[in-house]
């Protein structure tokens, strides 16, 4: 479940009011004192900056101030560095750098931060560019780091924040920066969680940097935010804040979990516009652009790791969540599940990314004018699904990968679904037009499942149960299951093949589904066999209604179910008022060659009733040729279905291409077989 507020973080927020309360009238006091010429409780030295301020009646100047000292208050120390920066006139900031290195315990908390402050421990020695902290702060069961009012602009670098006892560091104001720092950890890297969050930034807080990465260089790690007992990051109603080059939930080589008790990331209390991750996708050292499919299969593939992209893996909840009405929020070159290689697998607990109750989200891994997948979101290995969008309206998810490693050749299987849509969600894109199509393959269940009474979603141009212009990577059931009653659900210029069961499966009482152009069976030039194990189109249970076929223009021309081990198209149980024209079953793409389905062409069974195999108005209606077996089979419960104007045995030239078996076999009731053609019009 989504984590809740404890009575824990709410006494924190509450304590964060009071020491507010307490800030402000600390800072009236000081103001007066200055005013007065009255030495402050805070004594500075003669010709300090902010002496020189009050005698200047001007609160604008910049101060370094040097930690000396790792004890937890004196001279020297972080705690009186802070004081002093608190007293700064408002429009002042404050540098405060380190000679030192080491833990420094803490016996109190420290005071909030309430002016501009960057707490530079880059500076400390031995420290290196780019490497881990060598200071850190041990909160020793007090109340964590926070940037409070007055707080704009601040800064905390290469520091290890540890042992709080509520959330690590807490921002309550603006445009506050964390980088190299660890959340969670100690200077050694291991667990040295804090009992809240790792960070939570409040809705008053906007426009944060949490990882920084200004030159988009590969491999740079911003901060790590793991251990912690709550989430890794949460964003509870803030808004406009960038997250980069993060590892959440995992060490700092990004090889093992080191998890966040509940989610990575959680994204609540309407929190808006908010970047997980970036655009970026060239190596700017060796000047590569990430490109895994290498141009979609004609080129040698290149793999570099999207720079502003986080991992965010093992976890004990869900990589991401979005909930609470948060929208306009963004995921960009994130690998979710993965270890930092993206081609093996340090899982989340739960789902990858969920989105419940939150419209107008979007996970997005390239453009229109990019080569596919530049900048993914890799989301694979997860303990459930790999996406979930539950009553979430207007989701977007374009040129990603489920399932399988960055590499487009690993399965790293999520354990459920690839992708699920449930609840009332609407409108949900995933893909469109080339390149803008995802991968779903190698998951536990399906590729892609869709159930409850999800409206007007769209799959377009998934890769479900194969690799992006490769081969299989099969999904445990299906490659898309349908089973929502909310209609107007569309599969369009899919490739569904190389799955353990069916390619398609419109289950339980689904209706509405349009399936129209898609390539079940084949590979994705539909020249070769990629079978299905099962069927390629499975329609059963009650679901009626749906329409297979259609005059949407596609780079495929027409469905093609054919390959598979089963029967190409097959409607049994109790479904009825389905429409199955303009598809051909049983040959290569271009309706010439066989590519039989093993068992059959259509088989109509159980007690399915009112179905139609063809159309009035059309011959050919369907092209039913090459297979293994019977053409079109009705079974004995079947009722008032119907079987028109075909060609069954016949290539689309109008030439033979028999099937093994008979034409037509009908042993039911009332069915209506006429006007099909079995033999070339020249005869």
């Amino acid at each position: 479940m989504i984590t809740i507020f404890s009575r824990a973080l709410q006494m924190d927020f509450i304590n964060i009011r009071i020491i507010r309360a307490g800030q402000i009238m600390s800072r009236i006091a000081v103001a007066v004192g200055l005013l007065a010429g009255v030495s402050a409780a805070i004594a500075f030295p003669a010709g300090s900056a902010v002496a020189q301020a009050a005698a200047l009646r001007t609160p604008e100047y910049t101060r370094t101030l040097v930690v000396s000292s790792l004890n937890n208050a004196a001279p020297g120390s972080l705690r009186a560095a802070i004081l002093t920066a608190n007293a700064t006139p408002a429009g002042g900031s404050t540098l405060i750098n380190f000679s030192v290195n080491g833990t420094i315990t803490l016996i109190s908390a420290l005071p909030t931060i309430a002016r501009n402050v960057t707490i530079n421990a880059t500076s400390a020695p031995t420290h290196v560019s780019g490497g881990p902290p060598v200071v850190a702060l041990d909160f020793n069961g007090h109340p964590g780091l926070i940037f409070g009012v007055g707080s704009d602009g601040s800064q905390l670098l290469g520091v290890a924040v540890d042992h709080a006892s509520g959330n690590g560091v807490t921002l309550d104001d603006n445009s506050i920066t964390l980088n190299d720092d660890y959340i969670g950890l100690n200077l050694a890297g291991t667990a040295a969680g804090n009992g809240g969050n790792g960070v939570l930034v409040w809705a008053e807080s906007a426009r944060n940097f949490i990882g920084l990465n200004r030159s988009h260089a590969s491999g740079v790690v911003a901060n790590v935010i793991s251990g912690n007992r709550e989430n890794g990051i949460e964003l509870a109603g803030s808004s406009s804040n960038t997250v980069v080059d993060n590892r959440i939930g995992t060490n700092a080589a990004g090889t093992s979990a080191i998890a966040n008790g509940g989610d990575g990331i959680y994204i609540t209390g309407g929190s808006r516009a908010n970047e997980i991750g970036g655009t970026a996708f060239v190596n700017t050292v060796t000047r590569q652009a990430n490109n895994p499919t290498g141009s979609k299969g004609t080129v040698t593939p290149v793999f570099v790791v999207p720079p502003l992209g986080n991992l965010i893996s093992g976890n004990d909840g869900n990589g991401v969540v979005i909930d609470d009405g948060s929208r306009g929020n963004v995921l960009n070159g994130n690998f979710i599940g993965t270890t930092a290689s993206g081609d093996a697998a340090l899982g989340n607990g739960r789902n990858g990314v969920w989105i419940a109750g939150a419209p107008g989200n979007s996970l997005v891994g390239c453009k229109f004018v990019n080569n596919p997948f530049v900048y993914y979101n890799v989301i694979s290995g997860n303990g459930r699904n790999g996406l979930r969008v539950t009553n979430s309206n207007n989701v977007t998810v374009q040129g990603n990968f489920f399932g399988v490693g960055a590499n487009n050749t690993a399965i790293v299987k999520n354990q459920l679904d690839g992708i699920l849509v449930d609840g009332t969600s609407a409108n949900t894109q995933v893909g469109g037009v080339i390149p803008l199509g995802n991968v779903s393959a190698g998951n536990g269940l399906n590729g892609i499942a869709v159930l409850g009474k999800a409206r007007g979603f769209v799959t377009f141009n998934t890769f479900g149960g194969l690799l992006a212009f490769k081969g299989a990577a099969p999904n445990g059931l299906n490659g898309l299951l349908i089973t929502s009653t909310g209609g107007d659900n569309l599969a369009r210029t899919n490739v569904f093949s190389g799955n353990k069961k069916n390619g398609i499966e419109l289950a339980g009482n689904a209706s509405g589904v349009t399936v129209d152009p898609d390539i079940v069976g084949l590979n994705t030039k539909g020249n070769g066999v990629l079978p299905n194990g099962g069927d390629g189109l499975l329609i059963d249970g009650t679901a009626h209604g749906n329409v297979i076929g259609g005059t949407l223009r596609s780079v495929i021309p027409q469905n093609t179910f054919s390959g598979n081990k089963g029967y190409g198209v097959v409607i049994t149980g109790r479904a009825h008022d389905n429409r199955v024209f303009r598809s051909f079953i049983g040959t290569q793409l271009l309706g010439v060659k066989a590519l039989g389905n093993q068992q059959g062409g259509v088989l109509i069974a159980g007690h399915a009733y009112g179905n139609l195999i063809g159309q009035t108005t059309r011959t050919p209606a369907n092209l039913i040729s090459g297979n293994t077996g019977i053409g079109v089979t009705l079974g004995s419960g079947t009722l008032r279905n119907s079987v028109i104007n075909n060609y069954i045995g016949l290539n689309r030239l109008d030439r033979y291409l028999r099937n093994s078996g008979r034409a037509v076999a009908n042993a039911g009731h009332h069915n209506t077989i006429r006007g099909n053609w079995s033999r070339p019009a020249r005869h």
